[in-house]
């Protein structure tokens, strides 16, 4: 483990619990100042209260679907800390519906979390890294964000977007020393599977953590993981005839999961296996 983190100052979104979580805390493992947000104050109290042994953990509930409430939430962190180094944009929410039957408040729901939200942080973050002359940026993707599953069609608007908008901006701020890097996970052990049965493919948050803070360190501009999703979106790169074969088949599979009232989420081993 390098000390790259170590005096650093973090802010993650969506913090207290999850993906979120996981990073914050390994973050304070490693040394880090990390402002830790929730959305709501029952979830920051308890972070609080399971991260009590971390002196260097800060709190606070911000709705990041909320201009004025992100905005703020980048000012204290300056004030308090001097800097910010790391903004991890990583509150967001999952949506796998049947695309005939979402609302239009489902819509603005996911778009008011998944893409303003992200917006929102970059937007204010952005200055105080250019004033600094560094500075880093992750924001929360998805594989959703690159291969387009069936039946994630809100999701995957939001995801595709903030993976466009963050390696349009590596770019453009490469040469000011702004790094941005997109994270794309598959399935993940966490609430986002409220209710439902957790895929077997789905790796654990504190692993899921332990990947982006290795990539992030490397600057990495697109991490993908578990490794079998990061191979099957290489072979869909490199196979666009397997891609749609592969989807045509996901689609079908989830279609019928909807119509048998039980939800198909995970990523079956026959077609990782076409």
């Amino acid at each position: 483990m390098t000390s790259v983190y170590e005096g650093k100052i973090a802010i993650v979104t969506g913090g207290t619990s999850g993906i979120g979580y996981a990073v914050s805390e390994e973050l304070l493992k490693r040394g880090a100042t990390v402002w830790v947000i929730g959305s709501r104050k029952e979830s920051v109290e308890k972070a609080k209260a399971s991260l009590a042994g971390y002196k260097k953990a800060r709190y606070a509930a911000v709705d990041v679907t909320i201009a004025d409430e992100v905005k703020g939430m980048i000012e204290t962190c300056v004030r308090e800390d001097g800097r910010l180094d790391y903004l991890f944009n990583n509150a967001g929410i999952g949506m796998t519906h049947p695309s005939r039957h979402l609302t239009l408040d489902m819509w603005k729901k996911a778009i008011d979390l998944n893409l303003w939200g992200v917006v929102y942080g970059v937007h204010y973050a952005l200055p105080v890294m250019l004033a600094q002359k560094s500075g880093h940026i992750v924001n929360t993707s998805s594989v959703a964000g690159i291969t387009a599953p069936p039946a994630q069609t809100v999701y995957c608007a939001t995801k595709y977007a903030v993976t466009g908008m963050t390696e349009a901006l590596r770019y453009e701020f490469f040469e000011e020393g702004i790094t941005f890097t997109t994270v794309c996970p598959a399935n993940v052990a966490t609430a986002i599977f409220a209710g439902t049965e957790i895929p077997k493919e789905a790796i654990p948050a504190d692993e899921a953590a332990r990947i982006i803070l290795a990539g992030v360190e490397k600057k990495e501009g697109l991490i993908i993981f578990p490794e079998f999703a990061k191979k099957l979106y290489e072979r869909f790169l490199a196979d666009p005839v397997l891609k749609e074969k592969f989807m045509l088949e996901y689609a079908r599979r989830r279609n019928a999961g909807w119509e048998s009232g039980i939800p198909y989420l995970g990523v079956p081993d026959d077609l990782l296996d076409m």
